[in-house]
């Protein structure tokens, strides 16, 4: 045998670096693309004690459910933020509890063949208020809860529309590269000031009772709770988060780190990190879920 590979036929030619050069530049474009993929198709989820308190008194949840009834599909998914009364006593507590109970009563929703969009209004008052006499009881029964409350942001995608409900403070927004859009209203001393233009929202932001809010579940024994609907875009993203994260973040640079990750885990994480490194008074809480991720 001829030990000179020069003479070898079967020798394999070596490719110009150019040809490897397209080649990995190729291969990486596919990578970072199956990546970006799969990240916009992902939850994010974060929340965090803060710099100041000693106990995280929120709760946070999310919930999809798939389901093939007459060979068509439907996968719908319901994210929710809760914010235990920071001022009163046992605010874990009542998060938690509004929290489990709002996600258990939508259950059967979520699972249910209905088209009826009027039905998501009437469920989200319906587990909301059994929310609100729950934690009622809870405060009676257990010593020491006297008077705890929660807020709550609820939000369920499902195709191309937006279902919410909320009490209290904590927002859900709707984030597009043209805008970010505050889609509930809150329900704080400093919201009426500015619905009856006697302050601005950027004034809002440092009124010295900018924390007192005007419903809570769980403290009065009816509670007003506010629903609405929207359409979605598939490029749209939902953010939801209590107020200890829009105490240090403004909209503008919500939408700026939202867009700027195509993974809502890191946009969430680097939203948490930016709220701390401004003070963090509160406990922060952020969800993140792409509008396409229900189809």
């Amino acid at each position: 045998m001829n030990g000179d590979s020069s003479t070898n036929s079967n020798t394999i030619p070596k490719r110009s670096s150019l040809q490897e050069d397209v080649e990995r530049v190729s291969e990486q474009s596919k990578k970072t693309a199956e990546t970006a993929t799969h990240s916009e198709k992902k939850i994010g989820f974060a929340t965090d004690v803060g710099m100041h308190r000693q106990l995280n008194e929120d709760s946070l949840a999310s919930l999809e459910v798939t389901t093939a009834y007459e060979s068509k599909t439907r996968k719908r998914l319901l994210l929710l933020v809760a914010d235990g009364m920071g001022g009163h006593n046992a605010g874990e507590i009542a998060s938690r509890i509004g929290s489990e109970t709002v996600v258990n009563a939508l259950g059967q929703l979520l699972s249910s063949k209905g088209e009826n969009a009027s039905r998501y209004s009437e469920a989200f008052r319906a587990a909301i208020s059994l929310a609100n006499q729950r934690i009622l009881q809870a405060s009676i029964q257990t010593s020491g809860s006297e008077g705890m409350g929660t807020t709550i942001a609820l939000a369920i995608i499902d195709g191309g529309q937006l279902h919410t409900a909320n009490v209290g403070d904590s927002r859900c927004y709707i984030i597009n590269q043209e805008d970010v859009w505050q889609f509930t209203k809150d329900h704080s001393y400093v919201q009426q000031l500015v619905d009856q233009g006697q302050i601005t929202r950027e004034a809002a932001r440092t009124h010295p009772r900018r924390n007192e809010i005007t419903r809570v579940v769980g403290y009065y024994g009816v509670v007003e709770i506010d629903t609405g609907v929207t359409s979605l875009d598939e490029d749209d993203r939902i953010l939801l988060c209590s107020d200890g994260l829009i105490a240090h973040v403004k909209d503008d640079e919500l939408k700026r780190i939202v867009l700027d990750y195509a993974d809502p885990q890191k946009a969430c994480d680097e939203l948490v990190e930016l709220a701390n490194s401004r003070g963090g008074r509160d406990n922060i809480s952020v969800i993140i879920a792409p509008a396409n991720i229900v189809t």
